[in-house]
């Protein structure tokens, strides 16, 4: 059968292409959007725009990529189904439980349109959640989507170039975890230390990646594609 019109490829690829506009499209469509609406002010956070009038935009988006993840089968053998399954846990876990926002923990109140001041354990569900999510998604990028069947000579240019994007994807992904990881510890250290917006332009920059890792992966990258 001619790959080019299999309908299994092409299902396989309209997903990945998707996925990754909706990792891409995230930040840009949170922020422009709640400008527009009313307040240009960045949130210090993605999460935090939970509570802005473009809350419902991110618990849709977040759902969609779950159902995406959960979609996916990928290629027999490569347990892509597996830990996109597990991703697409994780992205439940974000949108359906919120992390606790105070007004004591924001640098932009004119945005916010209501508080959640629940359960601390809920605070700390969304973080692992979000952090086994961008994880997950560091691992699919640079362990499983660099695999091949084919040796390192077979593989060809194109194909060692889409594995250095991949790689690169993966890497910035972790550095961010890692950035973060760091920042929320100094934060617990010392309690009056704060960089606004740190948190929003760390997970923009995974989610930059995670978005175009699955878009090579979908050839949405045409210059790329074998």
């Amino acid at each position: 059968m001619n790959t080019e019109k299999d309908p299994i490829l092409i299902t396989f690829k309209v997903l990945r292409r998707a996925v990754g506009w909706l990792g891409i499209t995230l930040p840009f469509v949170l922020s422009i959007g709640l400008c527009i609406i009313n307040c240009c002010c960045i949130q210090d956070s993605i999460s935090q725009y939970y509570y802005t009038r473009m809350g419902s935009y991110l618990t849709g988006t977040l759902c969609a990529v779950g159902l995406f993840l959960f979609a996916y089968k990928g290629y027999p053998g490569e347990n892509d189904n597996k830990w996109c399954n597990f991703a697409a846990v994780c992205a439940f876990g974000v949108a359906f439980i919120p992390m606790n926002l105070y007004p004591k923990d924001i640098s932009c109140p004119d945005c916010i349109v209501f508080f959640s001041q629940g359960l601390d354990g809920f605070r700390v569900m969304h973080f692992i959640s979000a952090a086994l999510f961008f994880t997950i998604l560091a691992y699919i990028s640079y362990f499983i989507f660099t695999k091949s069947n084919k040796s390192i000579e077979e593989q060809g240019k194109k194909k060692l170039a889409r594995n250095r994007v991949y790689k690169t994807c993966g890497i910035i992904i972790s550095i961010c975890i890692l950035i973060l990881l760091v920042y929320n510890i100094v934060c617990k250290v010392k309690t009056d230390f704060k960089i606004n917006t740190l948190t929003f332009w760390m997970e923009t920059f995974m989610l930059w990646a995670f978005g175009t890792s699955w878009l090579v992966k979908g050839e949405g990258i045409k210059i790329l594609n074998d």
